[in-house]
């Protein structure tokens, strides 16, 4: 895979990440490789939904989203897996000799993915150390404030708390302190899953917002656990669970 551009998390944006829990590298990936992976994702959000509406009944793990495990070893995902910067990351947040071992698609259409904000590992997440898990989500769309940008609470990744104790309505309404996180195509948002506060947003946008999110995890030593939330599905089936409180198990933000 031709590597241009940064390869390696300066000092101060290593600081950030581990500061806020996030960092958002605009621009990473070159125009032509985002608007082939579009391209290639848009088909298949579009043959998906064609399946929804073929099989009448079909459950939705979250409605309105499509969301899809993809291959690891697809050539057209090669630049989300090993691109170098992911790697650095993972080195400074968790240690040497991190490994890719997932890689999602999640795509709200129009109208639909909304989230409560949620820790993914919440109970038992860690708020010090070496990190669970790092999430490296590709906006394969831009993402604009009214397209469903992932949204985040900067430093939340260090609270033992669950977000439903701080907000009237849990979890799913405003959070006083959120970021919604704006970016062109080909962007690259870094984030600790497991313990930071986040969710995806409403799409308002006409056409559904593609992005693809890898999860680096040390070497496997010990049983993984998987995310409880847009990011360990490996059907397109969706169960759509009426507990506002947190995400079910194989949830998926961003």
């Amino acid at each position: 895979m031709p590597v241009t551009g940064q390869t390696e998390l300066t000092g101060q944006q290593r600081r950030r990440l581990a500061g806020d829990g996030y960092l958002l590298v605009p621009s990473v990936l070159a125009a032509s490789v985002a608007d082939r992976l579009a391209s290639r994702l848009a088909g298949l959000t579009r043959a998906t939904v064609d399946r929804w509406d073929a099989t009448p009944g079909m459950r939705w793990e979250e409605a309105g989203v499509v969301r899809v495990r993809l291959d690891l070893a697809d050539p057209d995902f090669g630049a989300c897996v090993r691109h170098p910067l992911l790697f650095s990351a993972a080195d400074a947040m968790i240690g040497p000799g991190c490994e890719v071992d997932g890689l999602s698609l999640r795509s709200p259409l129009p109208g639909c993915g909304h989230q409560g904000l949620h820790p993914d590992f919440h109970p038992g997440h860690s708020t010090s150390g070496p990190w669970q898990v790092l999430a490296a989500m590709w906006c394969v769309t831009a993402f604009t404030r009214d397209n469903g940008p992932l949204r985040v609470i900067p430093g939340s990744h260090r609270s033992a708390r669950d977000p439903v104790d701080d907000m009237t309505w849990p979890g799913m309404g405003p959070h006083p302190d959120e970021v919604k996180l704006a970016a062109p195509a080909g962007s690259l948002i870094l984030f600790n899953s497991a313990s930071l506060w986040h969710s995806g947003t409403l799409n308002y946008s006409p056409a559904p917002r593609l992005a693809v999110t890898a999860y680096l995890r040390p070497p496997a030593t010990q049983p993984s656990r998987e995310p409880s939330t847009e990011h360990a599905a490996t059907r397109t089936e969706c169960v759509h669970t009426a507990d506002v409180r947190r995400p079910g198990p194989g949830c998926r933000c961003g």
